[in-house]
């Protein structure tokens, strides 16, 4: 009498598990890497809030304009749509009149749907990401 098992077929069980599994790895890698986008721009408003405050501390800078400007220059070279509209910045208005040892406060916030790369509108999420420094007039 022979021993032999009967083999039996498990044909296209690992393509069902790959159908299983796929769509959750995918949105775990999308996940973070949009995770990391966030915290990437968050981290390049608080450079450019940062870079700002440098100018409007400054005794020769007279105008919120030149601080501004010097806040989207940075912007720009880190972000693509940093020129436009979406990236809200709040500067002092006439730093001409500031006396010296005043405290200033440049911040700049966007919301997340307008930098993102995934878009996250559909689900309801739009955070604000938002940075301000904080500096003493010179």
């Amino acid at each position: 009498m022979c021993n032999r098992r009967k083999r039996t077929t498990r044909s296209g069980v690992a393509a069902v598990e790959f159908a299983l599994v796929a769509p959750i790895f995918f949105l775990l890698v999308f996940g973070l890497i949009e995770f990391g986008r966030m915290m990437m721009v968050q981290q390049s408003l608080t450079n450019a809030a940062r870079e700002g405050n440098r100018v409007a501390i400054l005794s020769t800078t007279k105008d919120g304009a030149a601080v501004e400007e010097r806040m989207r220059d940075y912007l720009d070279s880190v972000l693509a749509n940093a020129a436009s509209g979406e990236v809200r910045i709040t500067v002092p208005g006439n730093l001409g009149t500031v006396t010296s040892g005043a405290t200033l406060t440049v911040s700049v916030e966007v919301d997340y749907i307008d930098v993102s790369w995934v878009p996250l509108g559909y689900l309801g999420l739009n955070p604000t990401i938002a940075a301000s420094q904080i500096g003493i007039r010179e």
